[in-house]
């Protein structure tokens, strides 16, 4: 063992006088330690809530949009749908789509509600490959009675929260304006038809259950004017996939194709944003209990004021002097990394039923499944995050370190001894 390894180990197990020193140190560990647990869980938990609400939306979007660059019509769909598919065997399904802003009334309450929606017109058949529509509408809830079946002629599924807007259920008819212009004995007017809600979606995405509202394609074409429709909509095998398959149809196809990232871009780059302002904030922590690091180094370097007079007469050149102190101080560093690395890695793991404990404890629902997304806290725990919280709890603690271990390798030796 090296000099300088074996006097800091002697100097953190140190004497009965230096009790007070040997606290301080321990909360140095402490405060290293909770700084990473915090680190590691809020960067799981951030980490899991990406993962799950990236799922959602993989789900509930289609993978990769197919359209025209001018945005014309798209009559031959068809043809389209198989020559995309022939290209890219990556495309497990694929259907048309259309949409329409509108107006939906509440037509069965005696108040009458109205709010706006987009309306997607589809093939029921080839979209329930594409998206979770189905899947949608298969989970029943206490929020809507029954969860109905996807679209045929003249039928409407509504998203959860337009339908709690309207107080619409499966069964009622709703009335649904649009641009499309009819003749009336009072000139031209939009046109109104009356649908009949066949299902209520509920894909847990409030913005999503807000807005989009389904019919079939049939049902569309009575509602707009379009020869055709606005583009297909695809499902890959593997969605990390899509810009493959993007660059590859606008490189060979003469079809502009838009990925599910690209439509969600500023949504995801927010929630990375937050991730790393987080992670910033929370090393605060890692960072104060550096600063006890430094403070627990310069008492020692006073309270070791005769040693080092001595290791320096015998000849330990100042270069050990510093190594001396910032293995110390990196030992105590190290010591609360790893302690925050095991019992955050283990909490991350355990965040559920901790919390659920805790409820119970407090006897309030810490993650009310109606008001958030899950009825659990998601949680991923990713290596490399871990990593990054590893070494930047070290880096801190190592330049805690620096400036006691100066300061002692600068101390004089005749100055450490004259009074002794």
């Amino acid at each position: 063992m090296r000099f300088e390894t074996f006097v800091a180990m002697r100097y953190l197990r140190g004497k009965r006088k230096t009790r007070f020193v040997n606290l301080i140190t321990i909360i140095s560990v402490a405060g290293v330690s909770v700084g990473v647990i915090a680190l590691i869980v809020v960067n799981s938990v951030m980490s899991g809530f990406d993962e799950a609400l990236r799922a959602m939306m993989i789900g509930n979007r289609s993978h990769l949009t197919v359209a025209h660059f001018q945005r014309t019509p798209m009559e031959d769909f068809d043809e389209v749908i198989k020559e995309v598919e022939g290209l890219c065997p990556e495309i497990v399904a694929s259907g048309p789509f259309v949409q329409i802003e509108a107006l939906i009334q509440s037509s069965q309450t005696i108040q009458k509600f109205t709010t706006g929606a987009y309306i997607i017109g589809v093939d029921p058949e080839r979209e329930v490959r594409v998206t979770d529509l189905a899947e949608n509408l298969t989970d029943h809830n206490h929020r809507m009675h029954g969860a109905g079946h996807v679209p045929e002629d003249k039928e409407i599924v509504l998203g959860w929260r337009i339908a709690d807007k309207l107080g619409a259920n499966v069964g009622d008819s709703v009335a649904v304006s649009t641009l499309k212009e009819i003749p009336t004995p009072f000139g031209s007017g939009p046109q109104r038809l009356y649908l009949t809600v066949s299902g209520i979606s509920e894909s847990q995405m409030s913005d999503f259950d807000s807005i989009y509202c389904w019919v079939n394609l049939k049902t569309a074409g009575m509602m707009t004017d379009k020869a055709g429709v606005d583009g297909i909509h695809c499902r890959l095998k593997d969605p990390d996939q899509a810009d493959v398959v993007r660059d590859r149809i606008q490189q060979q196809l003469s079809y502009r194709a838009m990925t599910w990232y690209e439509s969600q871009e500023a949504y995801f780059g927010a929630l990375k944003q937050e991730k790393v302002m987080m992670f910033i904030v929370l090393l605060f922590i890692v960072l104060v209990a550096a600063f006890n690091i430094t403070s627990t180094l310069i008492m020692m370097v006073m309270e070791k004021r005769r040693d080092i007079g001595i290791f320096r007469t015998i000849g330990v050149g100042a270069g050990a002097i510093l190594r001396l102190f910032i293995l110390e101080g990196l030992f105590i560093g190290l010591s609360g990394t790893l302690i925050g690395l095991v019992g955050g890695t283990v909490l991350a793991y355990n965040l559920t039923p901790v919390a659920e404990f805790i409820a119970r404890q407090m006897g309030v629902d810490l993650f009310n499944s109606q008001i958030y997304l899950f009825d659990h806290i998601p949680v991923k725990v990713i290596p490399l995050d871990i990593t990054w919280v590893t070494l930047s709890a070290v880096f801190l603690t190592l330049l805690s370190t620096l400036y006691p271990a100066w300061s002692a390798s600068r101390l004089d030796p005749v100055d450490a001894l004259r009074y002794e």
